[in-house]
Order: structure tokens, then sequence, then C-alpha cells
């Protein structure tokens, strides 16, 4: 396992070519066991980062902050029923838009289970202010290019359909997914193109509009000396 991680992470692209040698008839379940593993390693991670640096919904009392060390059972059950999803995405690609024939379901696996050693790096920079979301962003990037340039590799497929395909369905796929981050790291900004109203349904706070406690005072002994006004000069007459 560890070196099947350091391997994707120094020198991927032989990684690669050694699954190729492997065959098509090789096993997936040395793949699916690496999945689960990363997905463990990721969600302890994502946990630990998260106590040490709370997201916004922790910080503000909506979630409470134990349900951070559910990401340690959910990462790992939710990876690897993704893994055959992904998988049957990838292999649907391949077989009808990349190759034109029939592909293996379990090449495809072992490739995108590659990409697993990715995960727990980008959970370990993600959460940290400021610089952890673009070094998550690049480290995804990365996947991508390793997982598109690993279809060329062990798929044999032409190498510019490939990169067009999948670079406009994986690009697509990554920048909804990093919008989705961004929408849910500022949820204040949507919410600020709107009037705020208090706890009577102004627009604006009592004081804003001039109508605090003195203010108001100070209108209603104007008026006072207003109607008194009339009545004094009647009596001068």
């Amino acid at each position: 396992m560890i070196s099947k991680f350091m391997s994707a992470w120094l020198h991927p692209f032989t990684t690669l070519n050694d699954l190729k040698a492997e065959g098509e008839g090789a096993s997936i379940k040395s793949s699916m066991m690496f999945i689960v593993v990363m997905g463990v390693l990721g969600g302890v991670i994502a946990s630990v980062m998260g106590m040490a640096f709370p997201p916004a919904n922790i910080v503000s009392g909506e979630v409470p902050k134990w349900s951070l060390w559910l990401m340690i059972p959910v990462i790992p059950v939710a990876s690897f029923l993704g893994s055959f999803i992904g998988a049957a995405v990838l292999w649907g690609l391949v077989s009808g838009l990349i190759k034109g024939s029939s592909s293996e379901y379990k090449t495809c696996y072992r490739i995108l289970a590659l990409i697993a050693a990715f995960s727990p790096v980008s959970a370990l920079f993600s959460p940290i202010p400021k610089i952890g979301s673009y070094l998550a962003i690049a480290i995804n990037i990365w996947a991508v290019i390793v997982m598109i340039q690993g279809l060329v590799i062990v798929m044999d497929t032409k190498a510019i359909r490939t990169w067009i395909v999948c670079g406009f369905v994986f690009g697509l796929l990554l920048l909804l997914t990093l919008y989705a981050r961004v929408t849910a790291g500022n949820p204040m900004r949507a919410a600020s193109a709107y009037p705020q109203f208090d706890t009577r349904g102004t627009a604006m706070g009592d004081e804003e509009l001039g109508l605090g406690e003195e203010s108001l005072d100070k209108k209603l002994q104007s008026l006072a000396e207003k109607a008194k006004a009339p009545a004094a000069e009647a009596e001068k007459k």
C-alpha cells in the first residue's frame, strides 16, 4: 500500500506502465483495498484538520463539532461505493466516445484506484486557511491529468481524442466541484445581496431609520410644541 501510494506521487506514469503490464485480466481486489485504505486515511486527516481549522458551519454552531469524526467511516464507504460508479463512467467514455470498442471495466477501475492516492493529501491541505484551497485545487488538477494520461498509456487510446473528450468532461466536473466549494466556503456572499431584516420585519434597524428611542421622543416633543403654538397665539390675541 505504501509503495503504491509513493509511486503514484513520485512516478505515476511509470506506475501506469506497470499497471498495463499486468494485463486486463488482473484482479481488482488490491485496487479495492487501496481505495478503502486511502479513504480511511483521508477521513482521519479530514477529521483532525477539521478540528484544527473548523469550517464555517461548525464555528457558527449550525453543526456540532463532534460530527467531524463521522468523516472517518463516511469517506471510505463513499469512496468505495463511488469507485464503482466512477469506473463505470470512465469505462463508458473509453468504450463509447474514445476507443469506440468494448474495453475492460477492471482496467478502468485499476486506473481510477491509483488516483485515490491523491485524496489524503488533498484532505490535508484543503482546510488550511487561504492557501489550502489552492493547493487542493492543484492536486485535483494533477490527479485528472494523471488519470487522462493513464487512459492513453494503459488503454492505448488516441491521445488527442482522449484529452479532448476527458479534458472537457472532467474539467467541467472539476469546475462544478470548485464552484460548490467556493459557495459553501462563503455562505454570507449570497445573503449579502438581499436586505437584512430585523425581528419586526423592517428592512433596516430602527436606528438606521431614525426611529431609535431618543429620536422618537424628540419627534414627539416637536409635534407637541407645534400643536401648542396655534393655541398660544390665540391667547395672545
